[in-house]
């Protein structure tokens, strides 16, 4: 029987391991990946009441960047929220850019912790340098935000950041599995992630 095709860049997704997979990316996704990680050491490195109002400034960056993509989105300028096609991906990548930016401008107002803000430079640089190569060869935003998190999880919080290095792994075979990217993209990713906070953190 015929799979009803959904995305003209992707294979169709038919089988339990491509829903597993797809559930995964979802769950799994950037924003609440690096959301997490934020928080988490939000409320490490400050009181509650300030790591609230930090929290609360990284969810309105990361709410104003969800609109802006479901707005392509509604208006069919990109073919899914996750920007899976390459050549759709520049203005997303200028705006997530333009949010990381004003979020680092908020925190050094209101005196945010220095590895809050380090946190977040090493993830917008990152994401620069991986929306550079995706100009050229479609590496994983995904897996860059999942890689980050693996190693700056470890290096921030210690042991509660094995957390984060136990879901790199399901993010990479997550953008595999349905053939959103190839193994070594994914896994280009990862590292480009990994070595952004190891230069910022450790």
């Amino acid at each position: 029987m015929r799979g009803r095709c959904t995305h003209p860049i992707l294979p169709t997704m038919t089988g339990r391991p491509q829903a597993l997979a797809r559930a995964a990316t979802n769950v799994l996704n950037p924003f609440i990946i690096f959301t997490a990680l934020f928080g988490l050491v939000a409320f490490a490195e400050a009181t509650a009441s300030w790591a609230v109002l930090y929290l609360a400034l990284e969810l309105l960056a990361a709410t104003a960047l969800a609109g802006y993509v479901l707005l392509m989105r509604r208006r069919s300028r990109v073919e899914d929220f996750w920007i899976s096609a390459r050549a759709e991906r520049l203005t997303p990548a200028l705006v997530l850019l333009t949010a990381f930016v004003a979020l680092l401008v908020v925190l050094a107002l209101f005196d945010a912790p220095q590895d809050l803000t380090l946190l977040t430079l090493s993830m917008g640089l990152a994401s620069a340098t991986v929306a550079g190569i995706t100009l050229l060869w479609k590496a994983s935003a995904h897996c860059t935000v999942a890689g980050h998190a693996a190693a700056a999880g470890l290096l921030l919080l210690g042991p509660a950041g094995l957390i984060f290095l136990l879901a790199l792994p399901l993010v990479v075979w997550s953008r595999v599995t349905p053939g959103a990217h190839t193994l070594p993209q994914a896994l280009a990713g990862a590292v480009v992630g990994m070595v952004f906070a190891v230069l910022f953190l450790a």
